[in-house]
């Protein structure tokens, strides 16, 4: 008897993200994934653990370098799981900037 494929779509549609999560061999053991949520303006940097206004130019383009030594820390100890976070947060940020018009021409320098 053949066994009937599992509709993983149909899982994801309405599992939690609790249950995603526990159930995640890769997301168990890390933190929660970098976010940004236009609706409330707001983008959540997870290599930092911190959230900024998307609009907030200052603050984005000060962040930079914060992301780029989180990116060469984990460099440092081999976590390629950091690095490729904060390598995502710091194009996301470069991503943001050149939407508000400010072209960011920094480097994370792999």
């Amino acid at each position: 008897m053949k066994n009937k494929p599992f509709n993983w779509d149909e899982y994801f549609s309405s599992a939690t993200w609790d249950e995603v999560r526990k159930n995640s061999p890769m997301l168990s053991e890390q933190r929660l994934p970098s976010l940004t949520i236009h609706e409330q303006g707001l983008i959540y940097l997870s290599s930092l653990d911190l959230d900024f206004s998307i609009s907030d130019i200052d603050g984005l383009k000060n962040v930079l370098p914060e992301v780029k030594d989180a990116f060469h820390r984990a460099k440092k100890s081999n976590n390629y799981y950091k690095m490729a976070v904060a390598n995502y947060d710091f194009e996301e940020i470069k991503n943001l900037l050149a939407s508000l018009g400010v072209e960011s021409f920094d480097s994370i320098d792999a």
